[in-house]
């Protein structure tokens, strides 16, 4: 199963809060192909990425064909499922933050949130956080080609250490996939783990502002194909007053 947002864009994971298509664990998943070139964005949780190829597969994009993979954020739901990704796809290209890199890499389960998301039973007590491999550590603004289409990493800590949204250039139009960083009606989503804080999110918000964008793709619950914009100033304007934003 996948849902196509747009020309060239589709949703290949999503469980719990989401779309239901693919392992309830999974943060969102999106497949982005242009010119015979396809990326992913985020790698899921890792409890069943047999599911997530299917997906992929389902849409005519050969998964072989995948050259990039983004990550927005290590944290299970998203970075569990990349050292799955490096091993069916050998030419993968993993891209992260640095402080991401780092989770990814060697973060314990405290550092990725998983001993309390465990007691809260977020994740079975059983789940094991599989350590991928960083290929390529972004920077703040760096622009990547997909073909035609354009996408430029913009760093967002705050959620956690070292957030990464990325800005979709395609279809004329201009796509925000904000990871767990921002959510429609301007929410953001702070966490009990190490690096979720909301200075990161009070230095970094401002670089969301005046980007035109049209789609905001968080990779849980709603996104709108429209008026984005709108709804990052939202929260820009919200974390210009002394009481807390709303969150998620």
């Amino acid at each position: 199963m996948y849902i196509r947002l747009d020309t060239g864009i589709y949703m290949v994971a999503g469980g719990k809060g989401g779309p239901g298509i693919s392992h309830p664990k999974d943060g969102n998943v999106y497949l982005i192909e242009d010119s015979k070139e396809a990326v992913l964005i985020d790698g899921g949780s890792g409890m069943n990425t047999e599911q997530i190829i299917e997906n992929i597969e389902e849409t005519g994009v050969n998964p072989m064909a995948i050259h990039t993979l983004f990550l927005t954020h290590a944290h299970g739901d998203h970075g569990g499922g990349v050292h799955d990704f490096q091993d069916k796809i050998p030419s993968l290209t993993v891209v992260a933050s640095q402080g991401e890199k780092r989770l990814l890499e060697e973060g314990t389960e405290e550092e990725l949130g998983l001993i309390a998301a465990k007691k809260k039973g977020a994740y079975p007590k059983d789940y094991r956080y599989v350590h991928g491999k960083t290929d390529h550590v972004t920077e703040d603004e760096e622009v990547y080609q997909v073909g035609n289409a354009r996408i430029t990493a913009i760093l967002l800590p705050g959620h956690s250490i070292e957030s990464v949204c990325y800005l979709l250039e395609k279809n004329n139009k201009r796509y925000l996939f904000s990871g767990d960083s921002i959510y429609l009606d301007g929410r953001l989503s702070l966490i009990n783990c190490y690096g979720s804080t909301m200075e990161g999110y009070r230095k970094n918000i401002h670089k969301l502002a005046d980007r035109k964008i049209d789609a905001l793709i968080p990779s849980h619950y709603r996104f709108t194909m429209s008026g984005g914009q709108h709804h990052i100033n939202q929260a820009i304007e919200a974390l210009e007053y002394s009481s807390l934003p709303p969150m998620m």
